[in-house]
């Protein structure tokens, strides 16, 4: 059957160039949707590593205030370093599920205004 003559609207629907390219059926992604994914991607990226950077800063705050009022474990090498390094990650992973919680919220709640609920 020669795709350009598709009878049904299961039949695939080749693009115009389909003998001339190799082509295997994927649906072409348009310019503004993949700048869009590129950019919620990005944005996210930054917004992480913003979180890192004061999270880390928070924990290495608390960790000197600790040291400084004479916290005995605090000066072990292994344990603040470990510390400083899980905290900061761990406290980004709890921030993202409250961004992903009030986000779901507010769009039940948009959604519910724009039903007439």
């Amino acid at each position: 059957m020669n795709p350009d003559h598709a009878q049904s609207h299961l039949d695939h629907h080749f693009p115009s160039h389909h003998e001339s390219e190799e082509w295997i059926g994927a649906k072409k992604i348009e310019i503004p949707v993949l700048a869009g994914g590129c950019l919620a991607t990005f944005l996210s990226a930054v917004i992480t590593s913003g979180l890192l950077v004061a999270n880390g800063a928070l924990v290495m705050a608390l960790l000197s205030t600790a040291a400084a009022a004479g916290v005995e474990w605090v000066n072990g090498e292994r344990l603040s370093q470990f510390i400083l390094f899980a905290a900061p990650i761990g406290l980004v992973i709890l921030q993202w599920m409250m961004i992903d919680t009030v986000r779901r919220i507010l769009h039940k709640r948009r959604w519910r205004q724009s039903a007439g609920f």
